[in-house]
């Protein structure tokens, strides 16, 4: 004391010579350069002013001055260093550093409180690795620059800094975050030690260093063997550490360390460095135990087991590393719950609100812990939810479903630390009852829901709502009240829970239960589960259709669409509903077709056939959420009408044009559409479509006109008409019209004997459809066994049919051989889909090749009879083809003349044509039977007297005509020398070469007059000139015109040659440079019929 007061008395009497003012921040150090030399032989203390206290007192030593946390020392420039490690706000004040005899300053030391500095840190690392560890610095010195120390046995050396880099060593700094990371590379045994880590303030008289200090301890082997002991608290932890021979007179290191810090280190042999409750024992064989009595959470971490290596500070060897945890056990509680039902479990840890918290079950070991993972989120774990609240330190676990394998003892516990943990103990308990839980389903509309559930009488009632993860926690319906009533034993007591003013947030599924506490646990257990389903009505419609008709309704929803829609009958309390069950597809539910329309919202719902079960009430809706759902109330009325539906069939060539009309009310939108292959009607695929309407006398009906024009393939099938009505965001379509459009090709005519090829064009989007060609329809039972079904790019034999597809044309042909009658009729040409598609039809015609050949005269009658298989096919007409008579020709029944008559004869398979009063205009070739033709030739004649004058006038003409050649004949001869070249002669229409030609007389031959057409025909064979020394050869006729004004035009089948090995019965075309014939010109006289 006497010496403090000596020195304050020297220090009144002459001032420092120097004043240093440093910061440092509580928990870190600092490091001060005075600038002032050391000097070796002179004593040095340091003393705190406002106490008087001296740090160091007269110290003398070469280097390095040491006092607990104050030193000073000597740097590698001669200059005094100021060291103070671990400040504290106690440390602040003003200081006197003194050498004596030689200088004195004064140091004011200011001490702040900062989150940077307050860690000291201790890493192990094996030789060879990286070592990397970062430091906070305060924002005040972010522009200061980094620097590294390292303690040496009686010095600090500088490392890194930016004045001197040492090699594998390297500073990063992250501003933003006034971090800085010191990384070593490749460490080595004499990297072990002490650093000293901060920022450098230069002040020009002195500088300082605001320091964080880390323990870098190198290791040759990590970790040896591994084990984990777990200790309840105030048990004892005992553990054994197994060396080598080699090892066991080395000294023995005990480490305990937390994520490669080293919080505290024990020998064996250094007695200070041994810890209250721990106890170690060296067999000095092979094993070294452990002892720690009375275990408290402090005594949890990682402890390593080692032996020291002399060689270099802090270089040690690994042999066994062990994993101390300690469990405190805070209490135990039971709760029981029903197989099937609900149960919350609530952990409280209010002291510690962030710590990862768990719950785990015993009879496993707790080997499986299970915790959200996060905090303040619902997380599902297995068969559980957790929730993590760390604003009330409490653990949340919701069992979703409670099954029997669920009863056991759990733990609910919280990590302290990373060795460290408290539970509670929970013992739960799963009981079975056939009445629990307890399911009801309510339905409500806007307005209040009633809820009643049974719990204990002595419990708290607790009423929930699942959100979306099935978590039942809170309620958020619009207002909740409750009212209990107890039962007669007075054990349970019913709750009623009442919502009022229901919105669709309060949709959905709550459940109601008991609620129980004990201390820090609270268990909710629900037993009744509520499903709350709301339904909304957006409005009302009526619409009706006919018995046998089609129906198209249509419910928007364009607020909702991708959600899922539905159509379902009130009458049945909408237990059935159909839905698609696919999006943008059409599928069929029994008795109706729906589609899903996700891009405009829409619903579709095809009635195929309307049936009278159809009528009722339905609801045309959409499921909002699972519990929440929007509908239109449709009431459907079914009307029974003979007149509807009506069924229509109309037939027309390909390119045609057919016109179709129905009838639709007359204040209704038209609807005109086709059926798919799925018979759904919806868009119409026709070529071209023009719509006129008229209204009925009544005014309450119009008919529509629907023209198809250029009709293809594509055209081909079954059409519907109807109403189209809307109301809000409902479309009805009631189609009451069906029309049946079949394509019609050609017919077909060929002999009895010949090849027939039927075409089938179809459309390109069936290629890869089997198609068929049928004699009658392909889906009735009239099918022909000619009828063979051909694929795509495949062709079909059989003895005399082939059918070939060509999906390049989109055509099939049908090749029918060697025809007999039965190959006669009608053939449907047929795509195959879930059923046969009959779209096109031809008629095949057989002439048969014995013909009747008939001769009467005028006046006569005459019956013919005709064989027929098909009814609706009879003809008999008259036409110079016999296709005609299918497409152009006069029929039977369009003769409108008293003379025809017809009879039938089904039973026989034959009718009957009389004709009464044959005149000779009735004469020509007529077609009799229905596919199977037979060719009728009809001759008739006038009596005998009638053909002596048309003889006379006939020869008359001859001979006249005969005259008229004669003389032209020898002008000829006389101008042929004169005109060695061919003459012309003048015709009708044009100019004829011609040569001096030998005739006979002309016999006329009439085979067969064809009247009815618009031309008849007279037959006059030529024969040979007798003159068989004729040079020219040449035959020709000259004709005159009939007597009868009933004929037509008249052709002169003449026979040219101009050699006699020529001769034949051919007929040849005029050809100017081919002949060289006079021939006369016939003038034609067109009939008058």
């Amino acid at each position: 004391m006497k010496i403090l007061l000596i020195f304050f008395t020297f220090y009144l009497i002459s001032a420092a010579e120097k004043y240093i003012d440093v910061t440092g921040y509580s928990g870190g150090s600092v490091l001060v350069d005075s600038k002032e030399l050391w000097f070796s032989a002179n004593s040095k203390y340091m003393t705190r002013l406002s106490e008087w206290r001296a740090m160091i007192n007269y110290k003398k030593h070469y280097k390095w001055i040491n006092e607990g946390r104050f030193t000073l020392f000597q740097n590698d420039e001669g200059n005094l260093m100021i060291y103070i490690r671990d400040l504290n706000q106690r440390d602040a004040g003003r200081y006197m550093i003194r050498v004596k005899d030689k200088w004195s300053i004064d140091m004011i030391l200011n001490v702040k409180e900062d989150s940077c500095c307050k860690v000291s840190k201790r890493v192990m690392l094996n030789i060879g690795k990286s070592a990397t560890f970062s430091f906070e610095y305060s924002f005040n010195h972010i522009h200061d620059p980094e620097i590294i120390f390292k303690e040496g046995k009686d010095s600090i050396e500088t490392i890194y800094s930016r004045w001197k880099k040492k090699e594998r060593f390297s500073i990063s700094d992250e501003k933003h975050k006034n971090l800085f990371t010191v990384r070593i590379t490749g460490v080595r045994p004499d990297d072990g030690g002490v650093y000293l880590c901060g920022v450098w303030i230069d002040r020009h008289s002195y500088s300082y260093s605001i320091i964080n200090t880390v323990h870098l301890h190198i290791i040759d082997s990590c970790c040896g063997a591994s084990e984990t002991v777990r200790v309840n608290s105030g048990e004892t932890a005992a553990f054994s550490c197994e060396y080598s021979k080699e090892q066991k007179s080395l000294r023995k290191i005990i480490f305990k360390t937390r994520n490669e810090i080293i919080d505290e280190m024990i020998s064996t042999t250094e007695k200070w460095y041994q810890k209250e409750r721990l106890s170690i024992y060296d067999n000095r064989q092979n094993l070294l135990s452990v002892r720690i009595t009375a275990v408290t959470p402090d005594d949890g971490g990682v402890y390593l087991c080692g032996v020291w290596i002399n060689r270099h500070s802090n270089n040690y060897y690994i042999i066994t590393t062990v994993h101390l945890r300690i469990i405190t056990k805070v209490g135990v509680s039971s709760v029981s719950s029903y197989s099937g039902g609900r149960l919350m479990i609530k952990c409280q840890h209010p002291q510690y609100k962030t710590n990862p918290k768990y719950i785990c079950k015993e009879s496993d070991g707790c080997s499986e812990r299970k915790s959200p993972g996060v905090q303040d989120e619902w997380m599902e774990n297995g068969d559980v939810s957790l929730y993590d609240d760390t604003r009330a330190g409490v653990l949340m676990v919701f069992f979703r479903e409670l099954k029997a394998a669920d009863a056991g003892t759990y733990r609910c516990g919280v990590k302290v630390s990373d060795y460290t943990e408290r539970f509670t103990e929970i013992q739960l308990s799963v009981k079975h009852d056939a009445k629990y839980p307890l399911v009801v389903t309510k339905t409500a509309f806007i307005g209040e829901v009633h809820i009643t559930c049974q719990i204990p009488e002595e419990h708290k009632v607790h009423f929930c709502k699942e959100d979306d993860n099935h978590i039942c926690q809170n309620i958020s319906s619009s207002k909740v009240t409750e009212m209990s009533g107890s039962s007669e034993r007075n054990e349970e007591r019913v709750v009623t829970v009442s919502i009022s003013n229901v919105s669709v947030r309060d949709a959905g599924v709550y459940w109601c239960g008991a609620e129980t506490r004990d201390t820090d646990l609270t268990f909710i257990s629900l037993n009744t589960q509520i499903q709350l389903n709301l339904i909304t009505k957006v409005g009302v419609s009526s619409v009706s259709g006919y018995s046998g008709g089609r129906l198209m309704i249509k419910c928007e929803h364009p607020q909702y669409k991708t959600k899922p829609k539905y159509i379902c009958k009130e009458s049945d309390g909408c237990s059935e509903r159909k839905s698609p069950g696919v999006q943008d597809e059409w599928m069929e539910n029994g008795d109706v077709s729906l589609y899903d329309d996700t891009r405009a919202g829409v619903l579709m719902v095809f009635f195929r056939e309307l049936k009278a079960a159809d009528a009722g009430t339905y609801r045309c809706g959409v499921k909002v959420s699972d519990y929440t759902e929007r509908f239109a109330e449709i009431q459907l009325s079914v009307k029974h009408d003979a007149k509807y539906p009506k069924r229509v069939t109309e037939s027309v060539y390909l390119g045609g044009e057919v016109i179709i009309t129905c009838q639709i009310p007359e204040e209704h939108k038209v609807h005109f559409c086709k059926e798919d292959d799925n018979h759904i009607c919806q868009n119409i695929s026709s070529s071209k479509v023009t719509e006129m309407s008229g209204s009925s006398e009544r005014n309450e009906e119009r008919v529509v006109t629907v023209s198809i024009s250029n009709v293809s393939v594509r055209d081909a099938g079954v059409y519907w008409c109807g109403a189209e009505t809307r109301d809000t965001d409902l479309t009805f379509i009631s189609l009451n019209t069906q029309i049946q459009l079949n394509l019609i090709m050609p017919p077909v005519v060929r002999r009895e004997g010949e090849s027939a090829e039927i075409i089938c064009p179809y459309d390109s989007i069936y290629k890869s459809k089997p198609k068929s060609l049928c004699k009658g329809k392909c889906s009735t039972r009239d099918r022909n066994p000619l009828s063979e079904t051909v694929r795509e790019e495949k062709e079909t034999k059989t003895d005399r049919l082939t059918l070939k597809d060509d999906v390049t044309a989109s055509v099939f042909t049908g090749t029918i051989t060697a025809l007999t009658a039965e190959d006669a009729g009608k053939y449907w040409c047929a795509v195959t889909l879930e059923t046969e598609l009959n779209y096109l039809h031809t008629h095949l015609m057989v002439i048969m090749n014995e013909e009747l050949n008939l001769t009467k005269y005028e006046g006569d009658d005459v019956s013919i009879q005709c064989k027929h298989q098909d009814e609706d096919q009879k003809s008999f007409c008259k036409a110079h083809e016999a296709s005609m008579c299918v497409k152009d020709g006069v029929s039977l029944e369009t003769i409108r003349d008293d003379r025809f008559s017809f009879s039938d004869e089904s039973s026989a398979g034959v009718f009957t044509v009389n004709i009464t009063d044959l005149r000779e205009e009735d004469s020509g070739i007529y077609w009799c039977g229905d596919h199977v033709i037979t060719k009728v030739c009809l001759e008739v004649n006038k009596r005998a007297s009638d053909r002596i004058i048309t003889s006379c006038i006939f020869v008359t003409l001859l001979l006249m005509g005969a005259s008229v050649l004669f003389l032209y004949k020898l002008g000829y001869i006389k101008t042929q020398d004169q005109h060695p070249s061919p003459d012309r002669t003048e015709v009708s229409g044009g100019e004829a070469f011609h040569a001096a030609c030998d005739y006979e007389n002309i016999r006329d031959v009439r085979q067969c007059v064809v009247v009815g057409t618009e031309e008849t025909v007279l037959y006059s064979t030529a024969t040979r000139p007798t003159d068989s020394s004729d040079t020219h050869n040449t035959l020709y006729s000259k004709l005159q015109l009939p007597t009868n004004p009933s004929d037509g035009l008249l052709y002169a089948s003449v026979h040219f040659q101009k050699h006699d090995e020529s001769l034949s019965d051919a007929k040849v075309t005029s050809n100017k440079e081919d002949f060289y014939c006079n021939y006369t010109t016939v003038s034609p006289r067109m009939s008058l019929n």
